[in-house]
């Protein structure tokens, strides 16, 4: 899609307050995100914040994400806006075990897995049903956008913290790249 580069611009601004507010409010605030704006979206959609390694990096790396619960796990869809490619942190998922994600004020290691077959049919049409843009995304390009399952594993009690840099947590040793 020729456009989405400025797409992408116009809503990254956007994007890093949300994940502030999240993170600085501990979840209190940024939880609920207003997706109406987007024909069929919702005021209250929900999101968490995934923290993922940077497989180029090795930076810690924060992003907030729309959701849905999916039994006892989470969801998430890797869509970008529908563009060619996958989003970066789509890629830093698939290269570890496991990731980190904060759903309110609660933080939890997950396993995940890329929803596949019928599963993935059934889940995706979840998702569509909850956020309707889904579908536009997934016209505007030829790969089938994928659906990640994140099934969490542990609670943890540390606080995801933001770098310098929005995005960044400081915390790792390992933000060189």
């Amino acid at each position: 899609m020729s456009d989405m580069s400025e797409f992408l611009t116009e809503v990254s601004a956007g994007i890093k307050e949300h994940l502030r507010l999240y993170i600085e409010t501990d979840g209190r605030e940024g939880y609920y995100k207003d997706m109406s704006h987007h024909p069929g979206g919702d005021p209250k959609s929900i999101t968490l914040v995934l923290r993922t390694i940077g497989r180029k990096t090795g930076r810690t790396l924060l992003a907030p994400l729309l959701y849905n619960h999916w039994k006892d796990e989470f969801v998430i869809v890797a869509s970008k806006g529908g563009g060619d490619e996958n989003p970066g942190w789509f890629y830093n998922v698939t290269a570890a075990d496991m990731v980190d994600v904060q759903v309110k004020n609660r933080r939890y290691r997950c396993a995940w897995r890329i929803a596949t077959g019928a599963e993935r049919a059934r889940i995706w049409s979840f998702m569509v049903d909850y956020y309707p843009p889904y579908r536009t995304y997934q016209a505007r390009t030829k790969r089938e956008i994928p659906v990640l399952v994140l099934t969490p594993v542990e609670e943890l009690q540390e606080k995801f913290v933001l770098g310098s840099a929005l995005g960044v947590d400081v915390r790792t040793d390992k933000q060189k790249s």
